[in-house]
Formats: structure tokens, C-alpha cells, sequence
């Protein structure tokens, strides 16, 4: 079974969405730009840029079962699409979303922390259902980019340190790309010595 990812992005700021005495406590921001390729590295040090593609999320999103948590912890649920309090929207950049915070002490903390902008982030977890490697040109190198084009969309935070955060489970897909890579130049090689001989 695929694992979860989690994505920290640095592109777009929190902020605070729509506020007045007496009413909801509204934050938001992008939860991915799509087609944005990132430096990412895995736990070996190599590196790959990774994008996610337009209407990536966008099946997922029919099932309504995405939470907004305050950075990640899910004891501190700040919004859900299934009760309206969490709102995404695709547009030609990305997904952005809206949450109307709850009236609680991490609600409150979480409308304070990006007000002051000590929150700046916004990240997101997910799971790869497909997607496609290539190697491209960046900055004078040859190097792989992943690109997601289907995936499964949990939860999107706010978070502390926007940076991206590569898991264990995109380690694996860039090593198995590679091998089935070695695999196919291996095989193309048995097939050149086969037909000289």
C-alpha cells in the first residue's frame, strides 16, 4: 500500500481571509500551484524536482473527507470539507483553499500566529495514485522530475516551517524509476550482443 506524503510549501502566504466582530475567523491560501516544479531531495541526497499537475486532487475532492489541521497534528482539526468549514477552489493556479476556524484555543492560536504572519506556510498530505518520471534539463544538469497527476488529497495546514518535506514513499518511487530505467538498458544491451552474435 502507497503511504502517505506531506508537502510544505514556501509559493504563497496564509492569510486571513474575512474577519468582523461577531463573525467567522477566516484564513486561507494555496495548498498547491500545479505545474510548479520543486527541488526536492531524498534521503540518499539525490535530487529531482517534483510538480503536481492541474486536476490532480480533483477526483479525490468529490469524496468531501478532507480535514484542515493545525500543522498536521490531527488532535487540532481547524476545519472539513464534509461540514463546510474547509472550502477548496481550483483555479489556473492552483488549489487554493478557505477554513473558518473554530472558537477553540488552537482556532484562536492559529488565526493569531497567521495574523502576526509567524504562520506563513501552507502544506498538504497526500497519496500518489499515478504519476510520471522523466528527466528534464535544470540549471545545466540532467535530472529526473516526477510529475503527480492523480492523487489522493487528506489534509492541508497551515504550517510553522514552510520547506518541502520529502517522505520515505517518493524515496522509493524515484529509486524504482531508476531501477526499472537500469532495467530496460540492461535488456537493450542483451538484445544488441544478441543480434551480433
Amino acid at each position: 500500500m502507497k503511504e502517505k506524503e506531506v508537502r510544505q510549501l514556501t509559493t504563497e502566504k496564509i492569510e486571513i481571509r474575512s474577519v468582523s466582530e461577531g463573525q467567522k475567523k477566516t484564513i486561507g491560501g494555496y495548498a498547491v500551484k500545479y505545474n510548479s516544479p520543486t527541488l526536492m531531495r531524498d534521503r540518499w541526497g539525490d535530487e529531482f524536482l517534483e510538480e503536481i499537475a492541474s486536476g490532480a486532487f480533483d477526483k479525490s475532492l468529490q469524496n468531501r473527507n478532507q480535514k484542515a489541521l493545525w500543522n498536521h497534528d490531527t488532535s487540532k482539526p481547524l476545519g472539513s470539507v464534509s461540514v463546510g468549514t474547509l472550502r477548496f477552489n481550483s483555479d489556473m493556479s492552483g488549489l487554493n483553499y478557505d477554513i473558518d476556524l473554530p472558537n477553540n484555543t488552537y482556532g484562536n492560536d492559529a488565526y493569531e500566529s497567521v495574523q502576526r504572519g509567524d504562520v506563513d506556510g501552507s502544506s498538504f498530505g497526500f497519496r500518489c495514485n499515478d504519476d510520471v518520471w522523466s528527466k528534464v534539463q535544470y540549471e545545466g544538469k540532467e535530472i529526473y522530475k516526477r510529475s503527480i497527476v492523480e492523487a489522493d488529497l487528506f489534509e492541508v495546514s497551515p504550517c510553522t516551517f514552510p520547506a518541502y518535506d520529502s517522505s520515505d514513499m517518493c524515496c522509493r518511487s524515484l529509486e524504482t524509476f531508476k531501477e526499472s530505467l537500469n532495467q530496460k538498458e540492461n535488456l537493450r544491451k542483451k538484445l544488441v550482443i544478441e543480434t551480433l552474435l
